[in-house]
């Protein structure tokens, strides 16, 4: 059997048996844990291992690593009006850990309305630039919700920035694909090397990412990007992370979070759809 077969056979096999499981892995993970197989033989360490119910097994922990609001506004800003989010991110009830899970929930406290929603996110004290970053988490199905996973600059100057996952239901787009990019600071920072994306950039694997966790990771190297889920590459980039004006764009911090509302993945439906809960299971940092 050639050998490029075989290994296609077997990255096939991780993706299956990894998207099959619909609870935590907590029994099954390890410290320190496997290095992820994109990475493997290519010297990279783990630097950051925050794995929920496993390394961190409180909210307290949870609050030494992590801050619950976006750096603007001096480390106070709650939503991204731009984007026409109706959530604010809380510390009411949003950060659950139980289970072997972190879980950040969305809940009603006004009513569907901009500004009736409260909801949980994560931003790292930690940065850092280059290394292969990964989530593996499960989102929730309802209309309207926007997890994401990315990465963001110290600086607070943006653009650039790259867009591990985002996941939107807004009808058009559902729980069924998921979406991989990088914003580039400027033109020709960015452009395209290989993809399995859709002309909508969009991956559509087959099967629905609300029916068990996933995986979601980026390499990124000082001269590209390449988007991974369940370990299998679905998209390599050319990128530069820079600013428009040319300057580098420093260390990043890590960003998880569940929106709701906006342009994209458009207004919720239901209140029944309330409380939401994206659960994930570990964020792992790997550099050389």
């Amino acid at each position: 059997m050639p050998r490029t077969f075989r290994l296609l056979l077997c990255l096939l096999a991780i993706f299956a048996a990894r998207s099959a499981l619909a609870v935590p892995d907590q029994a099954l993970r390890s410290v320190p844990p496997p290095v992820p197989p994109a990475i493997a033989h290519l010297g990279y360490h783990l630097v950051q291992n925050w794995d929920f119910g496993v390394t961190v097994t409180s909210l307290e922990a949870l609050r030494r690593d992590f801050f619950t609001r976006f750096v603007y506004d001096r480390g106070t800003l709650d939503h991204l009006a731009a984007n026409g989010e109706w959530q604010r991110y809380r510390d009411d009830g949003n950060h659950e850990i139980k289970g072997g899970v972190l879980d950040l929930v969305a809940r009603l406290k006004g009513g569907l309305r901009d500004g009736g929603i409260e909801s949980g996110m994560l931003r790292s004290k930690w940065t850092g630039k280059y290394g292969y970053f990964e989530c593996r988490m499960k989102v929730p199905r309802g209309r309207g919700l926007w997890p994401a996973f990315w990465l963001n600059p110290q600086d607070q100057r943006w653009p650039p920035e790259i867009d591990v996952v985002e996941i939107v239901n807004n009808g058009r787009d559902t729980t069924r694909n998921s979406f991989h990019n990088v914003h580039a600071g400027r033109p020709g920072d960015a452009g395209d090397i290989a993809t399995r994306l859709d002309r909508w950039g969009s991956f559509r694997p087959e099967f629905d990412y609300a029916d068990g966790f996933h995986t979601f990771a980026v390499l990124w190297t000082p001269d590209r990007v390449i988007h991974y889920v369940d370990d299998v590459p679905v998209a390599e980039r050319r990128f530069l992370w820079r600013h428009a004006d040319g300057s580098d764009a420093g260390p990043a911090h890590i960003l998880l979070n569940l929106a709701v509302g906006g342009a994209w993945p458009e207004a919720p439906t239901s209140a029944a759809e309330f409380p939401a809960t994206l659960q994930v299971e570990y964020i792992r940092v790997w550099q050389k």
